[in-house]
């Protein structure tokens, strides 16, 4: 009987191995395939979506002095065929002052790291 258990056990145990490996291999497969067919625009174009987003987050958490009456939306972007010059798409309700625009912009290129040498993006407000 004592025998029976041991086995039980070691079974457990390679499943879990050959568990780990196959996730790991699926993990490095799913990354090289990205890394190969996404090209640094796209990437790139992730990071700016990625600052937006934390940018509007910090602002409505009123983060560094920012104030806005109404909290304010990201909505989304758009971008030429180049994918270097991108328009992002912000949704307020209330006036934003100078302060809050620079801390939006500066946020979306630092946060992410984006070169502003070569991607010109340009935050538009709507208020609707």
């Amino acid at each position: 009987m004592n025998i029976l258990k041991n086995k039980k056990g070691q079974a457990s145990l390679e499943f879990s191995m050959l568990l780990l490996v196959m996730t790991l291999l699926s993990v490095v497969s799913i990354y090289n395939f990205l890394h190969h067919n996404l090209g640094e625009e796209d990437r790139t174009i992730n990071d700016i979506e990625v600052g937006a987003t934390k940018a509007v987050s910090f602002v409505n958490s009123g983060v560094n002095g920012t104030y806005v009456k109404y909290p304010i939306s990201y909505l989304g972007m758009e971008y030429d065929e180049n994918k270097t010059n991108i328009a992002v798409y912000i949704k307020n309700s209330s006036s934003i002052n100078q302060y809050t625009k620079n801390f939006i912009n500066s946020t979306i290129y630092n946060s992410q790291n984006i070169n502003s040498s070569k991607y010109n993006i340009n935050v538009i407000y709507s208020n609707d």
